[in-house]
């Protein structure tokens, strides 16, 4: 889709749903950082990390915007929820070598968002083909079994593993291959509106942000604050 040419609308039949992993599926393990944080004298509540967590979105949103890869801002992203809440300086580094480590081991994106599982499977009930579209580390896949979305998805593409990531078209379009479907028929679900909503634009998809801590109140595509709505905005005409 050319810059100047308009964001593809929602199908008249939406036949394919695609869906992003972190932020719209899956949410980071607040618990888990919690405790790492608790070790080093911080006492942090969960609430606070989602929401530290959500200015980290609007940041590296801000970054890819300005050219920079998704897959090169992961410790960016750490020292910037450690910074906003206050973690000691210090603890950063430590901390996020840590949390790489537990990533590679078991994963760090693995507690399923409160509603998608029942949303995805009534998805899946009402006839929708299913695929998710997720920038990741190869691991995607498995953390979606754990966190209870076994068997759902007719495939999930992962940015490591095939080799672009998000905003590039082409990673959608790998999507579209695997399912052999046309772009015209689908939309795409994600939260960073210059990872996903562009990158689904781009590749002809409608696309609808998930904006849960209403953080794009100004951006030009369909707005949903949790992704029980989803499925009755599809079905809306």
């Amino acid at each position: 889709m050319s810059a100047n040419a308009s964001p593809p609308s929602k199908p008249e039949r939406v036949e394919t749903v695609l869906l992003d992993a972190g932020g719209v599926l899956l949410d980071l393990d607040y618990h888990y950082l919690a405790r790492l944080l608790e070790a080093r004298g911080r006492d942090i509540d969960v609430d606070a990390l989602s929401r530290a967590e959500s200015l980290a979105r609007t940041e590296m949103q801000s970054r890819v915007k300005k050219g920079e890869r998704v897959s090169e801002l992961w410790r960016d992203y750490f020292h910037i929820i450690l910074a906003t809440v206050r973690a000691p300086l210090e603890s950063h580094e430590p901390i996020i070598e840590t949390l790489w480590e537990a990533h590679e081991r078991f994963g760090l994106w693995t507690s399923p968002i409160p509603g998608a599982v029942e949303t995805v499977k009534l998805l899946k009930e009402q006839g929708f083909r299913l695929a998710v579209v997720s920038n990741a580390e190869g691991q995607v896949e498995r953390d979606l079994t754990l966190a209870g979305f076994d068997g759902l998805f007719e495939t999930v593409v992962d940015s490591h593993i095939v080799g672009v990531e998000k905003p590039d078209p082409a990673i959608f379009g790998i999507a579209l291959e695997r399912l052999d479907t046309k772009a015209e028929g689908a939309v795409y679900l994600g939260d960073v509106p210059a990872v996903d909503i562009a990158g689904a634009h781009a590749a002809g998809i409608a696309a609808v942000l998930l904006d849960r801590h209403d953080l794009y109140p100004d951006i030009d595509a369909p707005r949903l604050q949790s992704i029980e709505e989803f499925p009755a905005w599809l079905r809306a005409s």
